[in-house]
């Protein structure tokens, strides 16, 4: 992780979170390197984050050893949500699956500051919704969609400029699925012109994935 001075130009980001009269001279920049870590679960976090570019993922470990990706998160999400409310260690282990810059709060001089912010806190309560949502579809989706179905979800989601280079063992456990069954599908919707197999990963044919989407 590398660490910088706040840059004016994310003035915004902090005026969507009603935030913007805060002292910009205690705030930073901090950016990880893709496969990184952000923060460990169980672990004490000590700062706010907001994701002003790359994507991630978040994880929690189970108790046979494996490890459940929960979601792929890109610009605007928040780290440290629960853990500024409730005031505990982090639930989550969070990894950078690009290089990923965030603004940095510090937890010790701002909590107060934050939590008394009726603007922050809706907002936070707005992102906390979000958050259940995707859960309830995704659990839903896992339960009653076949696998090429959430796997074009989740294509939509995490592209980058139409180009899919996520690793696919994180992908199928994001989606609760086998490697091979993925693979499966994968070359499936290769076959469809879906997916063309790039040396830098899968090239989708958006408007195609979302003609096929709608078929279902």
């Amino acid at each position: 992780m590398r660490k910088f001075i706040f840059d004016e130009k994310y003035i915004e980001t902090l005026t969507n979170f009603g935030i913007e009269d805060i002292d910009r001279t205690s705030l930073s920049l901090f950016k990880y390197d893709k496969g990184e870590l952000v923060c460990r679960e169980n672990h004490l976090l000590g700062r706010f984050l907001i994701c002003v570019s790359g994507h991630g993922r978040s994880t929690v470990n189970q108790r046979n050893g494996k490890s459940l990706i929960l979601n792929i998160f890109k610009k605007g999400y928040v780290i440290g949500d629960y853990e500024l409310i409730m005031n505990f260690a982090t639930m989550t282990t969070i990894v950078a699956d690009t290089e990923l810059m965030c603004i940095s709060i510090p937890l010790a001089e701002y909590r107060d500051y934050l939590l008394n912010n009726n603007l922050f806190m809706r907002k936070i309560s707005e992102i906390l919704a979000q958050k259940l949502y995707a859960s309830i579809q995704h659990s839903a989706s896992s339960r009653l969609m076949p696998l090429e179905y959430r796997l074009c979800i989740h294509l939509l989601k995490v592209h980058s400029q139409g180009l899919f280079d996520a690793r696919l063992t994180d992908t199928a456990d994001m989606l609760g699925a086998s490697y091979r069954h993925l693979l499966r599908t994968i070359t499936h919707l290769t076959d469809k012109g879906i997916l063309t197999k790039t040396s830098a990963g899968y090239m989708i044919d958006i408007p195609n994935l979302n003609k096929h989407i709608e078929d279902f």
